[in-house]
């Protein structure tokens, strides 16, 4: 019963937390209106991806908007320099330039977020490949010290020596 209470009291304090949330956003918005309007629209591929991306962690959202307010900060700054006011606002977006601008950082976030997961994971099997063949260069030369007992059955199977190779190796070493 104690635990059914405790967890109601952690959604009343979220709830209460929320609303105190909104209740300090929706007025802070009100005064920079402007801002607000260009954040809000600018940054629409940002909640696309937060919206898109099921992973807990949200790297989309992480990778896309930080590049996306990039994209968006230098007319927040030209907003702010000369007026701001939101006709000041609607002339940005008339702007084709800053559209391009916003819109093609949050693309450049989405080709980030896209491109380099496979690039390492190429990069990883590159490297686990070129350290097979060096192990497999270390196993050859310990047949040829040792004779092909060494490397036993698993020698075959893993890629190793063929067996006329073997042959050829525990040749030298037993004469």
């Amino acid at each position: 019963m104690a635990r059914g209470g405790k967890s109601g009291g952690k959604k009343k304090k979220r709830k209460g937390s929320m609303l105190t949330l909104i209740l300090l956003i929706i007025p802070a918005g009100l005064v920079v209106l402007p801002t607000s309007i260009l954040f809000g629209i600018g940054m629409i591929p940002t909640i696309v991806a937060y919206v898109t991306d099921r992973d807990p962690e949200k790297s989309a959202p992480i990778t896309v908007g930080g590049l996306n307010f990039c994209g968006c900060m230098p007319y927040a700054i030209e907003l702010w320099k000369h007026n701001h006011t939101i006709g000041a606002a609607g002339k940005i977006f008339m702007d084709p330039l800053a559209w391009l601008i916003m819109y093609g950082s949050a693309a450049i976030g989405w080709a980030l977020y896209f491109g380099i997961p496979p690039m390492v994971a190429n990069f990883e099997v590159m490297r686990a490949e070129k350290r097979v063949s060096a192990l497999k260069d270390v196993k050859v030369g310990l047949v040829q010290e040792w004779g092909p007992e060494v490397a036993g059955d698993l020698f075959d199977e893993a890629g190793g020596l063929s067996s006329d190779e073997q042959d050829q190796l525990a040749e030298p070493a037993g004469a």
